[in-house]
């Protein structure tokens, strides 16, 4: 999977070393990925729409190129952390690392600084769609407001820094303690987007909501990397045999808490069994149903791993258990693309969710408002003929505006809560008042520009 894999001698290799039909597999497998990944976003909702007329827009390019490289980050995310399990935990050595865990922290430096790749263009894309022009158009100062003054930027930031260490650490890892140390920051970089951005950091019970989903990204991760790892870095002798033992117990408590974790996040977000209902019958909902569907055939197949494949591996016939992990590898892996479609797409309108500046604007709402469907959305945005406001914002969040008009705006509120100055083509925030209720504003330099910022 990262180039590290030993192969048998072939009489054909590919490119890379490894037996055509492997290379052909994972081929395969990358492309089927990334057409279950358009296809749920299409059912659930969060295909990139057509940027408004206003909008130079920053193009398909950016909208769909956005879900696949954050595909590309879960799937290096994943490889991490796994190769980091191996080496820390499946297959210990006393007195250093076996040949198998040195492999993986070699590649676990090539799947950490894939992730911090992946993470970087993604916030760069990010920007680029949110503020509607082209990567290469961007500047530094929409960059420089989505990175400190925003959740989704700031869990970017730290998450490149993490991912960064563990790349350039891992190669140089000789000891369990040190592979464990990386484990552990590998885990924090899982953690920091949930805990900065995402639908959760947004549900009316935030502690819960974002504990939740901490348990279910941390637990699922290191179930999918662990498999992965096992299948790619441990495929023959004893050290398979005993590091699938070692997996066998660390899988069932993964998929356990996998599970719970789910529904109960699930729960949160959509409002409780009432809401959980009527998402069923929306594209969240079956976006829902599927993921749901595949961690169930995963426990099943996961039963079936211990009852048959287990004992044959310790006999020593591996055959059997390469090719059932390959196969459930495979679906975890497309569990991991709908995951990914799920998060991007909008949930269900009665869902209950606060800190609306960072929301899309509800169903029959200013059109041009909200800009952006993701992580982050604009709350106000400036055209050349008046603003436009998403919606209703919490008291003293951030609230975020984009000026894609000709001109410099100020918003400057009736009653003085807030003051400020918006030059043309820039993104920027500013804190919400803190107290709730209707605050008529203006612009200083254009008169017919006004409307009301709600704070409830």
């Amino acid at each position: 999977m990262t180039g590290t894999v030993p192969v048998a001698p072939a009489p054909a290799t590919g490119a890379i070393g490894r037996p055509p039909r492997i290379g052909l597999a994972l081929v395969l497998t990358g492309a089927g990925l990334a057409a279950l990944l358009v296809g749920a976003l299409v059912v659930g909702g969060g295909a990139p729409e057509a940027d408004p007329a206003e909008l130079s827009g920053g193009g398909a390019l950016v909208g769909w190129g956005l879900p696949l490289v954050t595909l590309v980050g879960r799937i290096a995310a994943v490889g991490t952390v796994g190769t980091l399990l191996l080496a820390a935990v499946l297959l210990p050595g006393r007195a250093g690392l076996p040949v198998e865990s040195r492999r993986a922290l070699r590649a676990a430096s090539a799947w950490a600084l894939t992730w911090a790749a992946a993470t970087a263009l993604g916030a760069l894309l990010t920007v680029s769609r949110l503020v509607g022009t082209s990567p290469t158009s961007l500047t530094w100062s929409p960059l420089r407001v989505f990175l400190e003054d925003t959740g989704a930027g700031r869990a970017a930031l730290l998450v490149v820094a993490l991912t960064a260490l563990v790349g350039v650490a891992a190669r140089r890892s000789t000891g369990v303690p040190a592979a464990a140390s990386l484990l552990l920051v590998a885990g924090a970089a899982l953690v920091v987007p949930v805990v900065l951005s995402g639908h959760s950091a947004t549900a009316e019970d935030h502690l819960l909501a974002v504990t939740t989903l901490g348990v279910h990204v941390v637990a699922a991760t290191a179930w999918v990397g662990g498999l992965l790892a096992l299948l790619v870095h441990a495929r023959h002798g004893a050290a398979t045999s005993e590091a699938a033992r070692r997996f066998s117990r660390l899988a069932l408590v993964c998929f356990l808490a996998t599970a719970a974790s789910g529904l109960l996040a699930a729960g949160l977000l959509l409002g409780g069994t009432a809401g959980a209902l009527a998402a069923l019958g929306t594209g969240y909902g079956a976006l829902l149903l599927a993921k749901t569907a595949g961690l169930t055939v995963l426990g099943v197949l996961g039963a079936l791993h211990r009852r048959h494949t287990l004992p044959r591996l310790r006999a020593g016939d591996g055959r059997d258990f390469r090719r059932f992990a390959a196969g459930e590898v495979v679906l975890m892996l497309a569990t991991v693309a709908l995951a990914v479609a799920l998060a991007a797409s909008p949930p269900p309108a009665g869902a209950e969710r606060t800190a609306a500046s960072t929301t899309a604007p509800a169903a029959g709402a200013d059109p041009m408002a909200g800009h952006d469907h993701g992580e982050l959305s604009v709350a106000v945005l400036v055209d050349d003929e008046r603003f436009h406001v998403a919606g209703p914002v919490a008291p003293g969040s951030r609230v975020t505006v984009f000026n894609s008009s000709a001109a410099e705006v100020s918003l400057t509120a009736a009653d003085g809560s807030f003051d400020v100055v918006v030059p043309s083509g820039t993104l920027t925030t500013f804190l919400a008042p803190a107290e709730p209720g209707p605050h008529p504003f203006a612009s200083r330099h254009s008169p017919g520009y006004a409307d009301v910022l709600v704070v409830e």
